[in-house]
């Protein structure tokens, strides 16, 4: 009975052999992973990724996309190429499937965004869009416009033929990004062309087009209507994709205005002849552009990329990025929320040790309200990290949240950028312009979120090289590009809010 001592000595042994063995961060071996991709990477030049056209087969997520990349004349470029994913994190290069033509008369001059789909024989088909953009003209008449819809065919994605004679026009210019889908009440194919209707009380519109077979020329696809009509602007309505899920069926496309964020519209039944939209339409925001819904057997996902940005680290964005994915979850009202993939929390698993400027490790940080504070972190790793924490919000004023770009070890600072949690206008918001705690510059991305006290939100943070994404409360997800992050420290801030940031974990 003496003995017994042994037991909370060993106890504690190993809780201190628990704490001891979490990893520095920056030591784990993540295998390649790979949450943002950036196409691929040539001798020369580094190769970002445009519109993306997701395929699932096979238990394999197809990420066509528009590689981001030119021939050697400016009018020649984006060829359609392919990586290929199981997890999400974990991608192969296949290379460029369908290449532009280096011919100033060829309908491909330019490669456009389209879709991928497999027939009931096996066999595939991609139908996208060629852009000349020198067409019309008296010297090229065989190219009524500048954009037309054209077709390929291939047995196993890994050749693909071109249908030389497939040239399916509009009425003007403005004619892309085909959607194509198989739809079993109706027996029939259906394609969704962005154009655009003067005729109609708003132009922007989303075409609709018919055919029993895929394997047919263009003119055996029929005009059926105007699928949807913009409801909110005039801007042209790109990359649509339409699916069904959970009973509904959803109408995703991007707005190619100031807002540039992906919209989605649903309806309750196939024949519903009503369009519906939630307060909230979109997902994700700004850094989330040209997002296309696919499902893979029973989950749901949302692709996109997120922008490089113009004029240095607080600019805008521009075109040709990395690939986002986000997981969608349905609420019980048809509601569609941006999450984390559920990939992610299994791989980025292994807890990793970060500590503050000061060398302490701390897991919880208590802001009070009226006041400024900021605590400050060691630099990031080169590894993809995920922050995971739960915030109460004890006094709703002011905006707290996480700071990059600290040039040392700095507390109470601000960084170049922050991702606000503005309690103050119910948003969740990145700066990427931040000159001093009073002047944070114009938001660069935001999105809605309404803020309650004395309520706990769990929040993930992803980060991999310039792109980060946070996942709050399951409901809404902000993907954004701070190019200051890598090789600075960070930190948790408020300015103003009273809140408490507690159960902080990194994980890679």
């Amino acid at each position: 009975m003496k003995k017994l001592w042994i037991i909370p000595i060993l106890a504690a042994f190993i809780c201190l052999c628990a704490v001891a063995c979490v990893p520095e961060a920056g030591s784990v071996n993540q295998k390649g992973a790979n949450v943002f991709p950036a196409s691929t990477k040539e001798d020369s030049m580094e190769i970002t990724m445009g519109d993306v056209m997701p395929f699932y087969d096979n238990g394999v997520m197809n990420i066509y996309h528009l590689r981001n990349s030119t021939g050697t004349n400016s009018q020649f470029y984006h060829p359609i190429a392919r990586l290929i994913t199981s997890d999400y994190v974990h991608y192969t290069d296949k290379d460029v499937a369908l290449y532009f033509e280096e011919k100033f008369d060829s309908p491909d001059a330019a490669l456009g965004t389209g879709s991928f789909i497999k027939d009931k024989d096996g066999l595939y088909h991609c139908f996208y869009t060629g852009h000349n953009g020198n067409a019309p003209s008296a010297e090229m008449p065989q190219l009524k416009y500048t954009e037309v819809v054209r077709h390929a065919t291939s047995t196993d994605q890994e050749t693909w033929t071109k249908d030389e004679d497939f040239n399916l026009y509009g009425y003007e210019n403005d004619f892309r990004d085909p959607y194509v889908y198989w739809d079993e009440p109706d027996n029939t194919y259906y394609m969704l062309v962005t154009t655009r209707d003067n005729t109609a009380a708003s132009p922007a519109v989303i075409r609709r087009y018919k055919s029993a077979s895929l394997s047919v020329s263009d003119e055996g696809w029929e005009f059926v209507d105007n699928f949807f009509v913009n409801d909110s602007g005039d801007y042209n309505m790109e990359c649509p994709s339409y699916i069904e899920f959970g009973g509904y069926y959803y109408l995703a496309y991007s707005e190619q205005g100031d807002n540039r964020v992906t919209h989605y519209r649903y309806k309750t039944s196939h024949d519903d002849p009503q369009w519906h939209r939630f307060d909230r339409d979109t997902i994700d925001a700004a850094g989330f552009y040209a997002g296309r819904l696919e499902k893979a057997e029973d989950k749901l996902f949302a692709f996109a990329w997120c922008a490089r940005l113009s004029g240095g680290a607080a600019g805008g964005f521009d075109w040709g990025g990395n690939l986002v994915t986000h997981q969608i979850k349905q609420l019980p009202d048809g509601q569609l929320c941006a999450v984390m993939p559920d990939s992610y929390d299994e791989i980025f698993s292994h807890q990793v040790k970060f500590v503050t400027v000061d060398g302490v490790e701390q897991s919880e940080f208590d802001f009070e309200v009226g006041k400024f504070a900021a605590f400050g972190m060691q630099a990031l790793s080169s590894n993809v990290t995920r922050i995971a924490f739960n915030v109460e919000i004890t006094d709703a004023q002011g905006n707290f949240g996480l700071t990059f770009g600290l040039d040392g070890d700095y507390n109470n600072r601000l960084g170049s950028a922050v991702v606000a949690f503005d309690v103050d206008n119910d948003q969740l918001v990145c700066y990427n312009g931040v000159s001093s705690i009073l002047r944070y510059g114009t938001p660069l991305t935001q999105t809605a979120f309404a803020y309650q006290t004395s309520q706990s939100y769990a929040v993930d943070v992803i980060i991999d090289g310039e792109v980060v994404t946070v996942y709050l409360d399951g409901t809404v997800a902000l993907t954004s590009r701070i190019t200051d992050m890598k090789d600075n420290n960070f930190g948790f801030y408020s300015n103003g809010t009273g809140a408490k940031i507690k159960d902080v974990r990194f994980y890679e």
